[in-house]
């Protein structure tokens, strides 16, 4: 009976093979992620803007939910950091008023308060 040699270069490349197919892809996965730069936000009652920065890796929108058309964003969706104009309407009323911008993904959702001064009380006569 004749015994045949495996060539001595064939032993480190198939277990080269073997260990590439064994470990884990060197691909990192990264987490999603938003950032707020601030989670509050206060305005006098004129009509005003204010810049807030918002650090993402995901696409992102920007919603005022149920909040009429006084407060706004721009950009209203964005797939990378960025700084968001956060604008608000006239307060003709009184009485201050609060709301939410929403900045979400598929996953995360993360919230920025909005509390508007009520305009001045006229003054008596």
């Amino acid at each position: 009976m004749s015994v045949r040699k495996i060539p001595a270069i064939l032993i480190p490349a198939v277990l080269a093979c073997l260990l590439g197919a064994l470990m884990p892809s060197c691909e990192q996965y990264v987490l999603p992620d938003i950032r707020l730069s601030v989670d509050t936000l206060w305005f006098g009652a004129k009509a005003d803007s204010l810049m807030i920065s918002v650090t993402t890796n995901v696409i992102t929108t920007a919603k005022s939910e149920n909040q009429g058309s006084w407060l706004t964003a721009n950009p209203e969706w964005f797939d990378e950091s960025c700084d968001v104009a956060v604008h608000v309407e006239e307060n003709s009323s009184t009485r201050s008023r609060t709301g939410t911008l929403d900045f979400k993904s598929e996953a995360i959702l993360r919230t920025l308060v909005v509390i508007q001064e009520g305009a001045p009380e006229p003054p008596e006569e």
